[in-house]
């Protein structure tokens, strides 16, 4: 029965790309970034024949000046033995009319285009993975909702409530960013560092530069302060990075600074506890302030957790890798210190592997390209994935 199921997967795949090849040329002449919701409802129309082809029951979760989430549930007869998620997201960073300046083309293995990586391979990998099952008759008896959400490149702040939602009755969930190698080998994610974005603003006291220069207390100078001690806490041992960008301040240069304003990212978290320790550091700011009569206040908020590995997440693991093994891979299981919607849905107690879709080169550039013959590869890969999972994840 494997020897039959890898030939009707890898036939499975040489049927599909043309297909996705043409999908994508067609995604990515949209502009679809965070926000955009003309774009956002364009994905969603070239995505429906697909879903209507795995008989989905298709729900839309619109959200007012984002777009519109999709979750859509392909159901087994009778009552399903289990859930699985599969996530990828609609949104790109690029800005509208991007797309126009910078089209899709194909240079011998290579798919050029904005969002073809991240995530709109994923996106049609996911999906066209479940339809060779279904055109083959191997559907397993789990329910399939596919969770695609708007608003991931701004940290999913909408897109979330779905994820918790649906975690409350999933098994697990597989989760399609772009792929991964190390050592020529595929790499499989069941962890992911934890990023904070926030602001620190400053409020002074204006003064002519002249001859009122004493009276004014310079916020600029302030935030200078301010700036050195966020980067004092930088921790190179547990590779956690503060960063400030950008800054602005003041008026004309004949002006001592009335208020000042810094944004910040704090990237790499290995653990949720460790959230703790860098707000503690975020607190003690605005009670060390160095420049007589200046205020400070910082802001933040937590733009994805860490992705921990769990007991369960290395079990799903095992069955992703099982699943490589059989199409002749070596995969690997990684720590990556990149953030996506894989870190949502575990911290909903949700087991997850993560970086199912193409390889990908030039994320969030101008030069963003994905190789074809991976896509081929992971669409095979997605097929038997799903199949393996739902047959030994609960076992």
């Amino acid at each position: 029965m494997e020897k039959q199921l890898k030939t009707i997967v890898l036939e499975g795949a040489e049927w599909a790309l043309p297909r996705i090849l043409g999908l994508l040329e067609q995604l990515c002449t949209l502009d679809s970034c965070s926000g955009h919701e003309p774009g956002n409802r364009q994905v969603i129309e070239l995505l429906r024949p697909i879903l209507e082809e795995l008989g989905a029951q298709v729900e839309e979760i619109y959200e007012p000046g984002l777009g519109t989430h999709l979750a859509a549930r392909v159901l087994p007869e009778g009552k399903p033995s289990g859930k699985l998620l599969l996530m990828a997201h609609l949104d790109t960073v690029f800005p509208v009319g991007s797309a126009a300046r910078h089209p899709f083309h194909v240079d011998g293995d290579w798919a050029w285009g904005l969002g073809v990586g991240d995530c709109k391979s994923g996106v049609l990998i996911s999906l066209f993975g479940a339809l060779i099952l279904k055109k083959a008759g191997l559907l397993p008896p789990w329910e399939l909702t596919y969770l695609f959400n708007c608003d991931e490149e701004i940290g999913s702040g909408s897109g979330r409530k779905l994820f918790a939602r649906e975690a409350e009755t999933a098994d697990c969930a597989l989760v399609f960013e772009g792929g991964r190698e190390q050592d020529g080998r595929p790499a499989f994610v069941t962890a992911r560092r934890g990023v904070i974005l926030g602001d620190i603003h400053v409020t002074g006291k204006e003064a002519h530069a002249g001859n009122a220069y004493l009276e004014g207390h310079s916020a600029v100078h302030e935030l200078a302060q301010q700036i050195v001690r966020l980067y004092s806490f930088n921790d190179m041992e547990k590779k956690i990075y503060y960063n400030v960008a950008p800054i602005s301040g003041g008026r004309p240069n004949g002006v001592v600074a009335g208020e000042a304003h810094g944004q910040f990212c704090v990237a790499g978290m290995p653990t949720n506890a460790d959230f703790g320790l860098v707000e503690e550091n975020l607190r003690s700011m605005p009670e060390q302030v160095t420049v007589e009569g200046c205020t400070v206040d910082v802001s933040w908020h937590t733009l994805f957790p860490a992705m921990e590995r769990t007991e369960d997440s290395g079990r799903l693991y095992g069955c992703v890798a099982a699943a490589a093994e059989q199409m002749g891979l070596s995969p690997v299981e990684i720590s990556d210190p990149c953030a996506t919607d894989a870190a949502w849905i575990s911290s909903f107690g949700v087991p997850a592997v993560d970086a199912l879709s193409a390889m990908e080169v030039g994320i969030h550039t101008m030069e963003e390209h994905v190789s074809i013959s991976s896509i081929q590869q992971r669409i095979a890969l997605a097929a038997l994935t799903i199949y393996t999972v739902c047959r030994d994840f609960k076992k």
